[in-house]
Order: C-alpha cells, then sequence, then structure tokens
C-alpha cells in the first residue's frame, strides 16, 4: 500500500512539474482584466506603477474614451507631493492639459483608491469611467471598486496596462514577476477577508 502511494504521488508530481507551464500561465492570466474600453465620462488611473499606468490613461484619453482623468494616489513621495501629483506632472509632460485632471491625494491602498474616487465620482456627477492598472493588479481593484460601487449605477470598465516587469504567460521565469504575482495572490486573499 504504501509503494502505491509512493507511485501515485510520484506520478501526481511529475504531471504537475510537466504541465507547470500551463497552470501558472493560468494563473497569471486569472489576473489580468482587460475589457474593451468604451467612451465613458472619466478615466481613473491608480498609482503604483506610474509610468506605465499614467502612459495607458492618457493613451485613452487622446483616443476620446473620457474627458476628465482622475489621478488616485496618496502615497507621500516627498513632504509636499502626494503619488496623484506625480502623475499629473507625467500626464502634463505627455500633453494633458492640467485642467482636465482631478486628484485623489488621500489615498494609501487600493480599497481606498476606491472609497476616495467615490467621493469624486458622486460629487461630480460622473456615471461611467475607465479604471486603469497595471495588467497584474486589474482583476483585485475590478472586485474592490465593483464593491464599493455597488448600488450607484455608475459603470466601470477595467483597462490593464501592461507591466514590463509581469507578463501572464511567463511571470515565473524572472523574480519581479514572481513578487507581483504570488504577492497579488496574497492580497487577494486578504482583501477577502477584510474587505
Amino acid at each position: 500500500m504504501k509503494k502505491k502511494l509512493l507511485a501515485v504521488a510520484g506520478v501526481i508530481t511529475a504531471i504537475l512539474f510537466l504541465t507547470s507551464g500551463l497552470w501558472l500561465s493560468a494563473y497569471g492570466r486569472f489576473l489580468v482584466v482587460d475589457e474593451s474600453p468604451d467612451k465613458c465620462d472619466a478615466i481613473v488611473v491608480l498609482g503604483g506603477e506610474n509610468v506605465t499606468r499614467v502612459g495607458r490613461g492618457v493613451e485613452l484619453f487622446r483616443e476620446g474614451y473620457g474627458d476628465k482623468i482622475i489621478m488616485s494616489g496618496g502615497g507621500r513621495l516627498t513632504t509636499k507631493l502626494a503619488e496623484a501629483d506625480l502623475m499629473l506632472m507625467e500626464a502634463r509632460d505627455l500633453g494633458v492639459d492640467p485642467a482636465a485632471v482631478l486628484l485623489e491625494r488621500e489615498s494609501e491602498s487600493t480599497y481606498e483608491n476606491a472609497v476616495f474616487v467615490k467621493q469624486i465620482v458622486m460629487e461630480k456627477g460622473i456615471k461611467s469611467f475607465l479604471l486603469v492598472t497595471s495588467n497584474y493588479h486589474t482583476r483585485r481593484a475590478r472586485q474592490i471598486f465593483s464593491r464599493v460601487f455597488d448600488g450607484t449605477g455608475v459603470r466601470i470598465i477595467t483597462v490593464s496596462a501592461s507591466d514590463p516587469k509581469f507578463s501572464p504567460d511567463s511571470w515565473w521565469k524572472k523574480g519581479e514577476g514572481q513578487q507581483r504575482a504570488l504577492t497579488e495572490l496574497a492580497n487577494i486573499a486578504v482583501y477577502r477577508i477584510k474587505y
């Protein structure tokens, strides 16, 4: 009996090893939500990996998918600048008129991004927006924003910004990809328990 169990365990281990690329890439693709953009009232860009996120938000803005951009990030970069301020500078450098940008400077987490963005959205009468964040962060961001905006009637479309350090189909081959994928898995679990 013991030999049979060891043989079965060996076969299972071999199968898992030989198919690891399939299930690891399936997990990577699971993390990424990338819906087709549609015309909305605004584009919400979450702080974090600023360069690619802001770049994708500006691209969508230029293509006419929103009339306003909300930059959301309260992490303090200096005593005077929040993350949203840096995001505004990047957008301005990419040719966006600062008058088209609204800043959310208080959030310290994805959940707080949603809570503080909701205040702006409700105050401004925004009925729809594109939610832009890094590809590996899209599933969790969409879940949180959907929960926070539940019952408001606001339409949210999640659009991913590619991350040079995370490829859904090969994230396990590089340390930075591993870090993003595994941290996101932990964050998904924590957020499900906490919120």
